[in-house]
């Protein structure tokens, strides 16, 4: 069905909202059974994706849930459908309060926080009372909590925190009535209706689930339909920072490729760690004239070590592709 959305007018963004939808595990695996060029086509859109709407995920899903059920056998609803579909890819229970907001037509009151970025949920909670903040931070995933809780004004943090450490459980009325203050809130508020979703990370968190053979397809076909995505879309899957976990022999094998000033530049902005992995797998006067050589030579520009870096890596993903060295578990991608 994700194929035949593809074919109709913004079927790529429908789609990709989809698959954003149901997270990069499942994804990836409705991605597996189609073309390589569907693939493609999704791959760009999720990432260029930046900022969708509630509504336009709403719109989405509904849509979605019609083709459904006008598509399979008499007796079988797509609420059921979609249960089915969601429930390995994020649980049973998850997938049944999910399922039941998409049957109420949108997200809201604190499901609706949960989706929000940690930028927007401290607009929303940067004028509310403490007990009413603190109440949402404590129904927020840890991670997702701290992330607020530090865009929040320093002297908040402390009271907030305290609240959260006293409180205790709430009456079923109460969360509902937070759900009203909460909804209530982001209505009277201009452009809190829309977070974000898709981007470069999005579509690399999917491609690292992909088959080989199909990822590597993909990323072909994106390198040479927009170069310049393609290299973000390479430089996120591998980096500079990777080649810590990259073996000693293929270590070894790209020092021979990269020049001395190459290195002497790009290891001006590494890490001791990093620094260490290069210098292990050189011969002790070698290591020693480029460790002299980066004591040496005077600052260099942030933007000049970055670009040596990346000059690297861009040496070690050829050596790559030619089969001559192995990247570690993104290998494939590379």
């Amino acid at each position: 069905m994700t194929d035949d959305l593809t074919t109709q007018p913004g079927g790529n963004v429908r789609a990709a909202i989809l698959l954003l939808t149901v997270g990069e595990r499942l994804a990836a695996d409705v991605l597996r059974y189609l073309d390589p060029p569907e693939v493609h086509k999704l791959g760009m859109a999720i990432s260029r994706m930046k900022t969708v709407s509630r509504q336009e995920v709403s719109d989405t899903l509904a849509a979605f849930m019609t083709e459904a059920r006008d598509r399979l056998p008499l007796g079988i609803g797509s609420e059921q459908y979609l249960l089915t579909s969601l429930g390995d890819a994020v649980g049973e229970d998850k997938a049944r309060e999910f399922v039941n907001q998409i049957m109420a037509g949108r997200l809201c009151g604190m499901d609706a926080v949960r989706h929000m970025e940690a930028t927007t949920v401290a607009d929303l909670l940067r004028t509310e009372h403490p007990q009413i903040a603190a109440i949402v931070l404590a129904n927020l995933k840890p991670g997702h909590a701290a992330e607020v809780l530090s865009l929040l004004p320093e002297t908040q943090r402390p009271e907030l925190l305290i609240r959260i450490a006293n409180l205790e459980g709430l009456p079923p009325a109460a969360l509902k009535e937070l759900d009203a203050i909460i909804d209530q809130k982001v209505s009277d508020a201009p452009g809190i209706h829309s977070s974000r979703v898709g981007g470069i990370k999005a579509a690399v968190d999917v491609i690292n689930r992909l088959d080989r053979p199909l990822g590597v397809d993909v990323l072909d076909s994106i390198r040479e339909e927009n170069p310049e995505l393609g290299g973000s879309l390479d430089e996120a899957l591998f980096g500079f920072e990777d080649l810590e976990n990259v073996s000693d022999r293929d270590v070894q094998i790209l020092l021979k490729e990269v020049s001395t000033d190459l290195l002497v530049k790009s290891l001006k902005a590494a890490d001791e760690r990093l620094r260490g992995k290069f210098f292990r797998n050189m011969s002790k006067r070698a290591a020693q004239l480029v460790q002299d050589d980066i004591e040496g030579t005077g600052p260099v520009r942030l933007s000049d070590a970055e670009e040596a870096q990346k000059e690297i890596t861009r040496i070690a993903r050829r050596l790559a592709e030619r089969g001559d060295i192995a990247l570690g578990a993104r290998e494939a991608y590379v």
